[in-house]
């Protein structure tokens, strides 16, 4: 071979690595030509994480990725900044799929993907049931039952059903509401008939009394708002009339407060918002012990304000618009507004809340400072939270679990209308009353007169 021809040829390879060469060392560092936008841009990538593991992850219908055997993760990278659909797939659980955006140099994170059981076994617990109630140790409830001109009240371990110990209260009335004090041992029974609206305080303290017990409190009726037990006393009860916040005890009512709108308890004391529109702290006999706030809040006696108190953050709302408490400028400072009275409920890990009434749920991120819809339907009648990026909810005769994650679409699970039970029989859902124990992770569903036991929920 000629020296020209050696030449030649070196000439060739080199224009061939350096035409080459930048190419190899734009696509090792990321780079691809979009075709559809005709020009090179950087690429990114999506983290997936599920519980429990996933058997399978699909990312734009092509790249399919199984999570090792000890990790329940995925990572794919080199995707071309635009969206992309991540399915998720395990036999026995519904499919997960949403759609999400991928920006340049950017990993776009799914990393708390909650995945659920198909078809839930479930135990019935109690029958003849008319209401139930849960306590905050999610160990002990309350069951009622209605038998002719009484309620029966069944207060038993979840652990041991048939280990019931019953109290009859002798009143031809609907059970509204069940409030319990935080040790598990105490309840308030809100009941109402043709006559009105009337409360009975329900003990089942080992230290106090050897059988549980239910006694009539007579100062408490339609015109007693707020009702609460006292934050240092279970025996005592707190309650708002005209204004005036009383501290109910051996039925004898005291006015501990004047001038109060609504308040809420603040590490064993009382926290509260006057007329005149300042944020107070008092103990439980009345003593003003702190100001919060330096500034008057406008009040609007037309308007209905609600005051919470959780893990250090403290939320005023009032007609809609929601607002929480900067201890720096020790001023109120509105957060969001939309029309109407909602119920509120902070997320476990105080990042997020949800505000819902009987036809929407929202999402409220303090990190985005964002509201967002999560849920438009009719007839909700409760909203609680399975993890810090799950809801639970009912609604007619359904109950939803829903994803937080507003990114995309919004995956949202209809559980089954007909339940298999443990003995293999079948049961309809017909307008449930649902409670999720987040301790046991198990489903409680109250079905006309049944009330079920689901198999754990969550991994």
């Amino acid at each position: 071979m000629s020296k020209k021809i050696r030449l030649y040829i070196l000439i060739f390879c080199a224009v061939c690595f350096f035409s080459v060469a930048p190419v190899l060392v734009a696509y090792s560092m990321g780079y691809r030509f979009d075709f559809k936008d005709m020009k090179v841009v950087a690429t990114g990538g999506i983290y997936v994480r599920t519980f429990p593991t996933a058997e399978s992850i699909t990312v734009d219908s092509k790249i399919s990725v199984k999570p090792g055997v000890f990790s329940n993760n995925i990572f794919v990278q080199s995707l071309l900044p635009q969206e992309h659909t991540v399915y998720i797939q395990k036999t026995g659980y519904y499919d997960y799929y949403k759609t999400l955006p991928v920006e340049e140099n950017q990993v776009t994170k799914l990393e708390n993907v909650l995945l659920l059981k198909k078809n839930l076994i479930y135990t019935d617990i109690a029958d003849n049931t008319v209401y139930f109630s849960i306590a905050p140790d999610s160990q002990n409830i309350i069951t009622v039952t209605k038998n002719v001109k009484a309620l029966s009240i069944d207060f038993f371990n979840l652990n041991s059903p048939s280990q019931k110990q019953t109290v009859l209260i002798p009143e031809d009335a609907e059970v509204k509401d069940i409030k319990w004090y935080d040790n598990s041992s105490y309840a308030l029974i809100k009941l109402q008939n043709v006559k009105g609206v009337f409360y009975y305080f329900f003990n089942a303290s080992p230290s106090t009394v050897q059988t549980p017990t239910a006694t009539k409190l007579q100062y408490l009726d339609k015109n007693s708002q707020q009702i609460s037990f006292n934050p240092k006393n279970p025996l005592e009860i707190l309650y708002v009339e005209n204004n005036i916040l009383y501290n109910l005890k051996n039925n004898k009512p005291t006015a501990i407060i004047k001038g109060l709108i609504t308040y809420t308890s603040y590490g064993g004391d009382i926290l509260w918002f006057s007329e005149e529109g300042l944020l107070e702290e008092s103990d439980t006999l009345g003593k003003l012990i702190a100001d919060f706030t330096t500034e008057n809040m406008i009040i609007r006696p037309d308007y209905a304000y609600n005051l919470f108190y959780d893990s250090g953050m403290i939320l005023l709302e009032n007609n809609g618009s929601l607002f929480t408490f900067d201890a720096n400028a020790k001023t109120f400072k509105i957060l969001s507004t939309i029309e109407g009275t909602y119920k509120i409920i902070l997320a476990p890990d105080n990042k997020n809340l949800v505000l819902y009434n009987d036809n929407k749920i929202f999402l409220y991120s303090f990190l985005n400072d964002t509201l967002e819809l999560l849920y438009e339907g009719g007839s909700i009648t409760d909203c609680q939270w399975v993890n810090n990026d799950y809801i639970i909810f009912t609604a007619g005769n359904n109950i939803f679990i829903s994803e937080v994650d507003y990114r995309g679409n919004i995956n949202l699970i209809t559980l089954p209308s007909s339940v298999e039970l443990a003995d293999n029989s079948q049961l309809q859902i017909i307008s449930p009353q649902a409670f999720y124990a987040s301790q046991s992770g198990i489903l409680y569903v109250l079905t006309e007169s049944t009330l079920l036991a689901s198999e754990k929920i969550t991994p």
